[in-house]
C-alpha cells in the first residue's frame, strides 16, 4: 500500500481530494456538523453518503489499505453500518454487535477478510477504524491504531474498483440498508503501485541503467508497443506473482508468516546483492511451493508462466541482458533451488515439476 489515491476532509459541503489523483466525492443528503463534531459531515437519513466515481487510479488496487474516522451514534437498533466499500473490491463496516469487519471481494468471488470480537466499536465517541489486505492473504483491522483482527483466509490481489465507484458511510447499491448514523470526519484510500515499488529496486549511483533502459523503450518503441501495453503486462505479472503466494499460503498463519519472512529476506538480500542469502530465500521459498501445491496446482503454475513468458515482447534473453546492466549484483544460482526443490519434493513423496527451474 504504497500510493495514496484518496483523502478527504469533510467541510464546507464539500468531499475533495487532497492526494492530487482528483477522486473527489460527491455528497448526498449530506449536512456539515456543527460543535463540537466539525470538521466533519453528518450522516441522519438512508440516502445520506459519499460517492467517489470509479477512476484509472482506483484499477488494480492490488493491496488495499482503507481509513475512516467516524462517531457512530447510539443505534435505536441493531444493524450493520458501512464506513466505507469500494463497488466489488472492498469493505469496512460495523456489525450489529459493535464488532469491526473487513472483507475484500477474493479470487474465488467470495467477501472474505477479518473480524473483531463484539463490542470492540463504541457508540459515542470518536474512532478511527482501517483495513489493510497485503495483496496476497493477510487481512488485518486496526482501530484507533491498535490491531484488533486478523485473518489469512481472503486471497488476493485485491481487484479494480467496480462500475458503483467508492461510497463512504454507504453501500455501493442505491439501498440504504447500510447506511451509517454518525459523523465521518476523514477517509483515505492507498492501493499498491508496482512502478512506485520498482523505482525502489533502482541504483541512482548506476551509470549504465539509464542508457540500458533507454534503449530497451526506444526498441519497444519501434515494435509499436504502447506505455499501456507494458502496464497491462506488467500488472499481468504482479498478478501472477501474487496469485502463487496466495496458493503456497493458504490460510494457515504460520505458512503465510514463513512465506512473508522469506519474501522479505530474499527482497533484503537482492536489494545489498548477497548472492548466497538470496539464493538461500529464494530456495527456502521454492521448497514451501513444491510441499505445499499439489502437482496439479505445479503444471497449472508452469502453464500460465509459459504464456506470460511467449506474451512478452522482448525475448527472455534480452531482458536477462537489461537486467545485468542494472547494477543488480545478486545473482540466483538455478542448481542451489533446483536441488532445494528436488529434496523437498522427495521429502513429500513426489516428483519434481519438469521445466521449473
Amino acid at each position: 500500500m504504497n500510493r495514496l489515491v484518496v483523502h478527504h476532509i469533510y467541510a464546507n459541503g464539500m468531499a475533495c481530494d487532497l492526494s492530487g489523483y482528483r477522486n473527489h466525492g460527491v455528497p448526498y443528503a449530506i449536512a456539515d456538523a456543527g460543535s463540537p463534531f466539525a470538521p466533519a459531515f453528518v450522516y441522519t437519513t438512508g440516502n445520506s453518503r459519499v460517492i467517489v466515481p470509479p477512476s484509472q487510479s482506483l484499477q488494480d488496487l492490488i493491496a488495499v489499505r482503507a481509513v475512516v474516522t467516524f462517531y457512530l451514534n447510539s443505534p435505536g437498533n441493531l444493524r450493520r453500518y458501512n464506513l466505507m466499500e469500494g463497488h466489488v473490491c472492498f469493505a469496512l463496516f460495523v456489525n450489529p454487535d459493535g464488532s469491526l469487519q473487513g472483507t475484500i471481494f477474493d479470487a474465488d468471488g467470495n467477501w472474505t477478510g477479518a473480524q473483531s470480537p463484539p463490542n470492540t466499536v463504541s457508540a459515542g465517541q470518536w474512532h478511527q477504524a482501517e483495513i489493510r489486505h497485503d495483496g496476497v492473504n493477510h487481512t488485518a483491522l486496526y482501530l484507533d491504531s491498535v490491531p484488533v483482527a486478523t485473518s489469512y483466509a481472503a486471497k488476493g490481489p485485491a481487484r479494480s474498483i467496480g462500475p458503483h465507484g467508492i461510497a463512504i458511510g454507504h453501500w455501493p447499491e442505491t439501498s440504504g440498508q447500510y447506511t451509517f448514523d454518525g459523523y465521518i470526519r476523514e477517509a483515505w484510500v492507498y492501493k499498491y503501485d508496482p512502478a512506485e515499488a520498482a523505482k525502489n529496486l533502482l541504483d541512482p549511483c548506476c551509470g549504465d541503467y539509464r542508457r540500458a533502459l533507454d534503449d530497451t523503450a526506444e526498441a519497444l518503441r519501434s515494435m509499436g508497443y504502447t506505455a499501456e501495453k507494458a502496464r497491462q503486462q506488467g500488472m499481468d505479472l504482479v498478478k501472477f506473482g501474487l496469485s502463487i503466494s496466495a496458493k503456497v499460503r493458504g490460510a494457515d498463519p504460520a505458512q503465510s508468516q514463513k512465506h512473508a519472512t522469506l519474501s522479505a529476506l530474499a527482497l533484503a538480500a537482492f536489494l545489498r546483492g548477497d548472492s548466497a542469502a538470496y539464493t538461500n530465500a529464494i530456495t527456502q521459498l521454492a521448497e514451501q511451493a513444491a510441499t505445499t501445491l499439489s502437482m496439479a496446482d505445479q503444471k497449472q503454475i508452469h502453464d500460465q508462466e509459459q504464456q506470460l513468458l511467449k506474451a512478452l515482447p522482448l525475448p527472455l534473453k534480452q531482458w536477462q541482458t537489461l537486467i545485468g546492466k542494472m547494477c543488480w549484483n545478486a545473482k540466483l544460482d538455478p542448481k542451489a533451488v533446483l536441488k532445494g526443490v528436488q529434496q523437498a519434493a522427495g521429502t513429500k513423496g513426489t516428483p519434481a515439476p519438469k521445466g521449473r527451474n
